[in-house]
């Protein structure tokens, strides 16, 4: 009820795990106690978080780990503010791929803000040498993908739709076919030199039908 506090309802005994625990263990000793979340926990200090499903998938897929050993990041930049000093911060904190990010991504603003963060990401190359992929996005159209790759992108964001990160088709009730915006979009990417990423557009199967019609 709407008096009742934390203190009241929260499990006092809880199922804590070490940061070197046996994952198979821990994933059945969730399932014994019926429990979706194990803390991870070394020197009374909260180190992470195992989940049934998390454990499942790590039998499943390898992280994607750079050189060192550390998880690949992508980190998104936007068209807003100060588009150029937050490019160069992510990639001197060791930024994997840069996405330049709006749901709809074929605009001058965004023309403006791919080609101020091109020109940090070439400044930062030539004084590392390490040469960082920008994606921008999200465009359905073959002109707005050779827009966005003349303006210096790497990888192209395609769909406009109700998937896992975009919501846009669903909200507003805009958007276009999925799959003739990828098809269409990688002919108009490959002949730049370009690649795509297929982002949202298809989280249930239904979208696969609609996305054909």
């Amino acid at each position: 009820d709407r008096f009742a506090t934390v203190g009241h309802v929260m499990s006092t005994e809880l199922f804590t795990v070490g940061p070197d625990a046996d994952l198979d263990s821990v994933f059945d000793g969730l399932a014994k106690q019926h429990l979706g979340l194990a803390p991870v926990v070394a020197d009374g200090q909260l180190q992470g978080v195992l989940t049934r499903k998390g454990i499942l998938r790590s039998a499943i897929y390898s992280p994607a780990l750079d050189a060192q050993g550390r998880l690949r990041i992508g980190t998104a930049i936007g068209i807003n503010g100060d588009v150029a000093a937050k490019a160069k911060a992510m990639l001197e904190s060791g930024a994997d791929v840069l996405v330049v990010d709006t749901a709809h991504g074929h605009q001058d603003k965004m023309i403006d803000a791919l080609s101020v963060v091109k020109a940090t990401r070439d400044a930062h190359e030539a004084a590392t040498g390490v040469r960082v992929p920008v994606a921008a996005g999200n465009v359905v159209t073959p002109d707005g993908a050779r827009d966005l790759a003349t303006a210096g992108a790497d990888i192209i964001k395609v769909g406009v739709g109700p998937g896992a990160m975009c919501t846009t088709r669903m909200m507003t009730g805009v958007g276009r076919p999925q799959f003739s915006a990828v098809l269409e979009c990688a002919a108009a990417a490959t002949e730049l030199g370009a690649h795509v990423w297929a982002d949202g557009g298809v989280k249930y199967p239904r979208d696969v039908a609609l996305a054909l019609a």
